[in-house]
């Protein structure tokens, strides 16, 4: 079966717009990445919400294991979201696979499973047309009709 059976959300956003306002459409579209889109609506890459969480918060967390012996700091965690807040989101984003519209869902499923990622852009030929999540796949397997 191919993807243009599976209900994909319109979730994306251009690559100028600021990125709070990127992350208020990722929270409005409850998938965990959208695409970022050119101005002509090409697929650029994606923003997930690992790519917001980097931009929001110190890039030293990654490196550690544990945070017990850090003390929050709300002026530099202020700081550091009012300098990523304006900021173009195709600062942000990073490539990411992109699925066709025809592919097969099981093709969707092998690609979700070695890219790492929650969610991936699907495209008609070069037309962005939605984002295929982890859940949304797997709900269009697990509520369809046996027979």
């Amino acid at each position: 079966m191919p993807l243009r059976d599976v209900a994909l959300t319109d979730a994306s956003v251009l690559q100028t717009v600021p990125l709070a306002e990127a992350v208020a459409e990722l929270f409005e579209a409850r998938v965990p990445a959208i695409a970022v889109l050119d101005d002509v609506g090409r697929v650029l890459g994606i923003l997930s919400e690992r790519e917001v969480l980097r931009a929001v918060f110190p890039g030293y967390l990654a490196e550690i294991r544990h945070s017990a012996f850090l003390t929050d700091d709300a002026s530099a965690l202020d700081e550091l979201a009012a300098r990523a807040r304006d900021r173009p989101v195709r600062d942000f984003m990073r490539t990411s696979e992109v699925l066709e519209l025809s592919d097969s869902q099981i093709h969707a499923a092998e690609r979700l499973m070695h890219s790492g990622d929650d969610a991936l852009p699907v495209v008609d030929g070069d037309r962005f047309v939605g984002m295929l999540s982890v859940a949304g796949l797997c709900h269009a397997r697990l509520d369809r009709p046996t027979g």
